[in-house]
């Protein structure tokens, strides 16, 4: 086979690409992901019977912007780590934002109590087990997008695991903030940054097992 033979079969069935492809398949493993996490919420914890009381407070939606704008940051970093050669610089520090505003106002906060009340915030009455709930309901998301970006072209494996283990937690922490009783920022800054932090740690590790062409 010569050069010219094989130029043309390379290039024979080649059907053109659509428009808004890779969004449009994070978008999908992104309603997966939430659908699953939604549902394991359900089974384990059931439906807060206070919910309707809740939503009319601030601090419930102040709770939930928090994964809402990690997840719209997240989004763009998948979709850039996806295609191979995407400055990233730009899509981790918009991704890391949410976080560091977050550790700005625990601090705040915890400035302006008093030092006797001050762990309390940060301890609140379910600390010893709402890291491991954020990181259970993140498992679907993480097997969603882990599937999804596997469909792309990743060439920087353990940073695109990084970024999928990031958009997962933060699904999961979503999902999570619906049932979660607390509702003070020192708390959510260390336990809820710390499951988010972990799920994307997770994602690295088995990036470059699950990601690989």
């Amino acid at each position: 086979m010569n050069t010219r033979d094989l130029v043309d079969r390379l290039a024979s069935g080649v059907a053109p690409i659509e428009r808004n492809a890779v969004p449009r398949l994070l978008n999908r493993a992104l309603m997966r992901g939430l659908a699953g996490s939604t549902l394991l919420l359900v089974a384990l914890y059931g439906v807060r019977s206070d919910m309707p009381e809740l939503i009319l407070t601030a601090m419930f939606w102040v709770r939930l912007s928090f994964p809402l704008a990690i997840i719209v940051a997240a989004m763009k970093l998948a979709q850039r780590l996806g295609r191979p050669g995407s400055p990233l610089r730009a899509a981790w520090f918009a991704a890391a934002l949410p976080i560091a505003a977050m550790a700005l106002a625990a601090g705040g906060v915890l400035l302006a109590t008093p030092a006797g009340y001050r762990l309390d915030l940060v301890l609140g009455t379910t600390w010893r087990t709402a890291t491991a709930g954020v990181m259970l309901l993140s498992l679907p998301p993480l097997a969603a997008m882990m599937h999804a970006m596997k469909q792309l072209a990743p060439t920087r494996l353990v940073l695109a695991g990084a970024g999928v283990g990031l958009l997962a937690g933060a699904q999961g922490l979503l999902v999570y903030s619906l049932y979660c009783s607390e509702m003070a920022v020192p708390f959510w800054s260390v336990w809820y940054v710390l499951a988010i932090v972990i799920t994307a740690a997770v994602g690295a590790i088995i990036a470059p097992h699950c990601l690989r062409w």
